[in-house]
Order: C-alpha cells, then structure tokens, then sequence
C-alpha cells in the first residue's frame, strides 16, 4: 500500500469513528431489548443474559442441542430426515428476549438491533465465515420485498461481513433469488413447509462461480429448515460441494 494510500485511510477512519462519537453524545446509544443508555451499540447486561445460549454437544449437521453427551454426531431427525444442508449454526437459542429482538428487525425496522445479533451470529461461525467461499442471504421474494422495504437477511449479512472482518467480494446475494411467492411458513407444519418451499429458488450464476464452491447462507431463525433446505438444495443441483447456515437464532 502506497504511504498516501495509508494516511488516506488513518484519517477516513479517524473521522468515521470522530463522527461517531458525536452522535452518541447527542443521541447515546440504547439497548435495544430495553432501551436502557449502553456503552455501545449492543444488549445491556440484563438483557444479555436472557439471551438463550447455545452450548455443546450439539448436532453437527442442525445444530441442535442433545440433552447430554450420547457419544453420537447427528440427531434422530438429521439421521432419518436430513437437512440439504452440511451444517447450521446459530447465534443463540429461540426465546422471549431474542424473538423480540428478531421480530423487531423483521417488523418494525429496528435496524438498530442488527449490530448486535450480527456481532453474536459473528462469533459463533466463525470458522464457517473463513471457509465460506460466497456469503449469501436467503433471498425474500421480490413482493415481500416490496412490502417490508429490506431483507433482514441481508441486513444481518452486511452487518457481519463488517463485525468479522470478511472480505466484501465473498458477498454474492446475485447467485441466488426466490422465483416463487410462498405462504407463510408460521403455521404450517414440518410437510407443508417442505411442500410450500419446492421450486422455491433459482440459481443465477452465469460465471459458474458456484461449481465446487463452499456457500455459507445467513437467515435470522431456523424452525424446521425447509426454506434453508430448499436453497442448499438448489444451491448443489448447480454445484456448490458444501453449503453451511449461519442464523440468528434456532427453535429447539
């Protein structure tokens, strides 16, 4: 890097995190499970540790939680009923505090939340951030779009592309989009998700850039994995050896 180069980012960032600064003196930052004054962008104390956690042994293909150390890999479910997924990793655990948080990202544009879940989501994938080849969002479907104004999905994956430190061209949301407006998934159950998910998908990739590539898909919640499933499916039919899941949270 040349030395101009070098003092030409000192002083961006210097004047980034000035500008900062300055906004939390006149607008300090609130917890966004309490609204309590924090520090910094992020969960107060209190509301930290209602945060569900996610500790071992877990299942190694959907991250979910044994009740004790059975000396096995997989779950029943993964073992009869496996996911397309190789595996998921989450965040946290599905309770009252994280749902609010989730559902305020989701449904009431309380982007201010999306630092936080992003620096836990962060931290817990770690190693499939490294590995990833492409990052991608799971896509809404352009109506939905239209009518929630963003997709939290992306939003998360900004988020922690910037928190990990990754490199900004392993973000590729063009190489996957949603061709089929589905129902809501809230109360259907584990069939008919499956079902209202086929052909959910499309691979767009004209560069062939997903041939024998490792893709790691970020979501914010995973119930029972069929929309998950369903793009990590059409994600290998065009190719992809190995597609992980990085979410916020997971029910169960």
């Amino acid at each position: 890097m040349k030395i101009w180069e070098h003092w030409q980012n000192r002083i961006q960032h210097g004047f980034k995190y000035g500008f900062r600064q300055g906004i939390n003196l006149l607008i300090p930052p609130q917890c966004p499970g309490c609204h309590a004054i924090v520090h910094d962008d992020g969960l107060c104390g209190q509301c930290w540790s209602r945060i569900k956690r996610i500790t071992p042994p877990l299942c190694i293909q959907c991250g979910r939680g044994f009740p004790y150390a059975a000396g096995i890999e997989r779950c029943v479910r993964c073992l009869t009923q496996p996911p397309d997924f190789d595996r998921a990793i989450a965040g946290f655990g599905y309770n009252a505090m994280s749902r609010r948080l989730i559902l305020g990202l989701k449904y009431a544009k309380r982007h201010d939340v999306t630092p936080a879940i992003a620096r836990m989501m962060a931290n817990a994938g770690g190693e499939c951030l490294q590995e990833a080849d492409w990052i991608i969002p799971l896509p809404l479907h352009w109506t939905r779009y239209y009518q929630r104004g963003f997709n939290q999905s992306a939003e998360l994956a900004h988020a922690i592309i910037k928190s990990a430190h990754i490199p900004a061209d392993k973000y590729r949301p063009d190489l996957l989009k949603r061709i089929k407006k589905t129902e809501s998934q809230g109360h259907k159950t584990r069939q008919q998700r499956q079902r209202n998910m086929q052909g959910a998908f499309q691979v767009t990739d004209p560069g062939g850039s997903i041939k024998n590539a490792s893709i790691l898909i970020i979501d914010d919640v995973l119930t029972t994995g069929a929309s998950l499933s369903s793009a990590a499916r059409c994600l290998k039919k065009a190719g992809a050896k190995h597609v992980a899941v990085l979410l916020a949270a997971r029910v169960g």
